[in-house]
């Protein structure tokens, strides 16, 4: 094994590195969800490397990782979305019910061609999704190659890449759990070098729905070993409502902060609308929580 000597160098070598980079840090995050502030306040926004976004299905994490994708395209900030299960074009239906508010159910049952709002919402709409940095592909990142030759041909280069989700990832017979470890690693070593956010959709083991709670754990995360400890951020998504049905908390969303290298750690809760694919902070408490947090 041949040892890198720029590798190994004395802590002083360091020192004007860091110094600079504590320099360069700003009041915002480089990579702020805006739509989620407070969220956004207590990860301090995405950063280079790894984030996972686990849940089990029917739980939002595709919802919330193309609403983290748009808001950041919105901001002129180059991302890339690979889904390896929803076509490009169901994509799309998803982010125009959320950036317009309009009812799934209206798109669903035709409601579109008789009603001139929701018309002219999609007109809003194309018109302006067509301006932003948004890269959306359907079943392209299967394999770790793919991804590495996506990075040097896409101009501009992604800030940002998603992956939805990673247990579809190209697996051999038997060797599924292998495989899935040896992409996330390189994943995520990818995202460093590159220096880009990662984001990787991850389901979530069935102990979860078993448990008395429903609640996800780290220790869930589906068919890796590796996931929880390669990754940087790790977010628990759970919608209670989805077991319960209780009318009383339809709409209320628990995040789970489960990992942070360099942060806060807990629950934070938001309000899902699935009508609208669409995650927001609570308002009638958003200017208390904003207080405290800041």
């Amino acid at each position: 094994m041949n040892l890198d000597p720029e590798k190994i160098q004395p802590i002083r070598m360091y020192l004007s590195g860091i110094h600079e980079d504590f320099e360069d840090r700003g009041e915002k995050p480089k990579l702020s969800i805006n739509t989620l502030p407070i969220l956004n306040h207590k990860i301090w926004g995405l950063k280079e490397g790894l984030t996972v976004l686990g849940a089990r299905t029917s739980q939002g994490k595709s919802a919330l990782a193309l609403q983290i994708a748009f808001d950041l395209a919105d901001q002129s900030i180059p991302v890339v979305f690979l889904s390896l299960e929803m076509t490009v074009e169901a994509l799309i239906e998803r982010l125009f019910c959320n950036v317009e508010c309009v009812d799934n159910h209206d798109i669903l049952t035709g409601k579109f061609k008789k009603d001139s709002q929701i018309q002219t919402k999609w007109r809003t709409f194309a018109e302006y999704v067509s301006k932003i940095p948004l890269l959306i592909t359907c079943g392209i990142g299967k394999d770790f190659y793919e991804i590495n030759k996506l990075v040097q041909i896409v101009e501009p280069k992604p800030r940002v890449i998603i992956v939805d989700y990673v247990q579809a990832v190209a697996t051999k017979a038997g060797q599924s759990r292998e495989m899935i470890n040896e992409y996330i690693r390189y994943f995520r070593q990818l995202a460093l070098e590159n220096k880009f956010a990662g984001i990787l959709c991850s389901q979530i083991n069935r102990g979860a729905a078993e448990s008395k709670s429903n609640e996800p754990h780290l220790y869930q995360l589906k068919e890796t070993g590796v996931l929880e400890e390669h990754a940087d951020t790790v977010l628990l998504l759970h919608w209670q409502n989805f077991y319960t049905k209780d009318p009383s908390n339809a709409n209320e969303f628990k995040i789970n902060i489960a990992k942070q290298r360099n942060g806060r750690t807990g629950d934070h809760i938001l309000i899902y609308k699935p009508e609208y694919y669409k995650f927001t902070e609570r308002e009638s408490r958003f200017e208390k929580q904003y207080e405290e947090v800041i």
